[in-house]
C-alpha cells in the first residue's frame, strides 16, 4: 500500500481532488469552534488552566484539521491524521475523567488506556461480527459504551457533579445519533447525494464541547480545594492532584 493512494470511502467524493466533498470537508470548522469555545471557558474562570484540559482542547483543534486534510486530500497518510487525533482523544479523556472527577492520580489513571485499548479490540470484533463492517463504525460502540458509562456513574453525586453525568449522558446520547449518521451515509446516496457524513462531523463537535465542557465544569470547582477533602457527596474522599 503506498501512502498517497487515494481512498474513496464516502457518499459525496465521485472522483478525485481537494473539492470532490466539499461538505464533508467544510463541516470540520465546526471541531475549530468547539476548541476555540472550550478555550474561552477555560479562560473565564481566571485561573492558571491544567495542561491536562488545554491538551484536550488542542485535540479538538487537531481533529478538525485532521479529518480536513483527509475530506481533501483523501489519501493514505490522511487517513491516519484523521484517525489518529480522535483516538488520542478517547483514551486521554478517559484518563483526565479518572484523574478529574475520581481523584485518581495521573499514574494509575494511564493504566485505563491499555485497558480501554483491549475492551475497544474486543467489542469491535463482536460488533463486527455481528453486523458486518459498518463502514468501520463498530470501531466507535466502544467509545459510545465508556462515555454513557461515565456518565451514569456520575448521576448519584451531588449537584454539582450530577450536573456533570448528565452532559455525559447527554453527549452520549448524541454521539449515539452522530454514530448512526455515518453508518447511513452509503445508504442514502441515492436519494442525497452529499450523503450524511458532515452530519457526522458537526454533532461530534457537539460531542467533544460538551464532554470537554463537563471536565472544566469539574476543575472549575475543584480547583483550590485542601488535599485530603473529599470531592463531594457520592464520590470517594481522595486527594485531588491540582496543577496538572
Amino acid at each position: 500500500m503506498n501512502w498517497t493512494d487515494e481512498i474513496d470511502s464516502y457518499c459525496e467524493r465521485t472522483g478525485p481532488g481537494l473539492l470532490a466533498e466539499p461538505w464533508n470537508a467544510v463541516s470540520n470548522v465546526a471541531f475549530l469552534v468547539a476548541g476555540f469555545a472550550l478555550w474561552r471557558s477555560l479562560r473565564r474562570v481566571g485561573r492558571p488552566v491544567p495542561v491536562s484540559l488545554r491538551v484536550l482542547a488542542g485535540l479538538v483543534v487537531v481533529i478538525g484539521v485532521g479529518s480536513g486534510l483527509f475530506h481533501t486530500v483523501a489519501t493514505v497518510w490522511a487517513g491516519l491524521a484523521d484517525v489518529l487525533p480522535i483516538s488520542a482523544f478517547m483514551v486521554f479523556y478517559l484518563v483526565c475523567y479518572l484523574h478529574w472527577f475520581w481523584g485518581v492520580r495521573w499514574g494509575w489513571a494511564w493504566w485505563s488506556a491499555p485497558a480501554f485499548v483491549l475492551f475497544s479490540l474486543m467489542v469491535t470484533t463482536l460488533v463486527t461480527v455481528a453486523l458486518g463492517d459498518q463502514r468501520g463504525s463498530a470501531g466507535y460502540v466502544p467509545a459510545l459504551a465508556v462515555l454513557a458509562g461515565a456518565g451514569v456513574a456520575l448521576l448519584n453525586s451531588d449537584p454539582w457533579v450530577r450536573r456533570c453525568g448528565y452532559l455525559l449522558v447527554g453527549s452520549a446520547g448524541v454521539f449515539a445519533v452522530s454514530l448512526a449518521l455515518r453508518t447511513l451515509d452509503e445508504r442514502v446516496c441515492a436519494a442525497l447525494p452529499v450523503g450524511t457524513h458532515f452530519l457526522w462531523h458537526v454533532l461530534n463537535a457537539v460531542v467533544l464541547y460538551g464532554v470537554c465542557r463537563a471536565l472544566v465544569l469539574r476543575w472549575s470547582r475543584l480547583d483550590g480545594a485542601a488535599p485530603g477533602r473529599g470531592d463531594g457527596p457520592g464520590l470517594p474522599k481522595v486527594d485531588i492532584p491540582r496543577g496538572e
